[in-house]
């Protein structure tokens, strides 16, 4: 589940982030799925052949329903940014983010249910073992840096991300990004809490033998609305951290010198030709 988020993330933002053809990874998302799909769990040949048809279903879903979305909220977004963006923008649109999400995973549900509820026992305890090495890296990684590390490193991404949409940074930009950025709260241990609470709940629905009817509950109660079990830390942290990103971008276009705001307009005008492409021709 948690890679399946990773690869719409970066369908969405990749354009944005980093040289990532974007057109490239969505055209080819059956294989990147497919991918990440084995680092998890084996299926045999009638399983991977009703799994390559619904994901081809889904991708055509998301073709013409959703890249539409996407664009008008780019485009309103660019115009904003012209204009005078300001950081309650910026947080609708980071919240329209996840609400794209949320549109992806109702669509997703049923579809990877009946996959999910047909898993023989040998590839549930599979799944569920691949899921619980994850949050063991991730766990691993909480001990590899100390706070301070953590506050350079996470200054530094912001840096670099901030440098991807409007090029080279000033002295002065540089300098205020890194001073905003201490403002971000480390989330990872709280996010992997309900990481873990999410897993163990997802591990007693495979192995509980349920009837058809209450496995579907079950199931769409923990994929399309597991972020009710994030506790009321994560969540005040990754509102923190989304207002401290939104004074850092509000921040960055009104400071932005005219090679600058000619770069982010350039790049977002990229991401809606691709998408308005992709729309066009599947």
């Amino acid at each position: 589940m948690i890679k399946i988020k990773q690869i719409l993330l970066c369908m969405v933002l990749s354009a944005l982030l980093s040289g990532c053809s974007f057109r490239f990874v969505y055209n080819h998302l059956d294989w990147w799925t497919n991918w990440y799909l084995d680092d998890y769990v084996t299926l045999n040949e009638q399983q991977q052949q009703n799994f390559d048809h619904e994901f081809e279903q889904l991708h055509l879903w998301h073709r013409t329903t959703q890249l539409p979305v996407y664009v008008q909220q780019l485009k309103s977004l660019k115009i904003a940014i012209n204009e005078e963006i300001n950081e309650q923008q910026v947080t609708d649109n980071l919240a329209k983010f996840i609400q794209h999400w949320q549109n992806f995973l109702m669509a997703a549900e049923p579809r990877l249910q009946l996959l999910a509820f047909n898993l023989s026992t040998e590839q549930k305890q599979q799944l569920l073992l691949a899921l619980q090495e994850a949050n063991q890296e991730n766990i691993d990684d909480i001990e590899d840096l100390s706070q301070q590390e953590w506050r350079e490193e996470r200054s530094d991404d912001q840096k670099d991300q901030l440098k991807s949409w409007f090029g080279k940074l000033t002295a002065d930009q540089k300098s205020q990004v890194t001073l905003m950025s201490k403002n971000f709260q480390r989330s990872l241990l709280s996010r992997m809490v309900y990481r873990q609470r999410w897993t163990h709940q997802f591990g007693e629905l495979l192995n509980g033998e349920l009837p058809d009817h209450q496995f579907k509950f079950e199931f769409y109660r923990l994929f399309v609305n597991g972020r009710a079990l994030r506790d009321e830390k994560l969540n005040a942290i990754s509102a923190n951290n989304n207002q401290v990103f939104a004074k850092i971008f509000v921040y960055m276009v009104n400071t932005a010198n005219d090679k600058q705001r000619k770069r982010i307009n350039k790049k977002i005008d990229k991401v809606i030709g691709d998408l308005e492409y992709l729309i066009n021709n599947d």
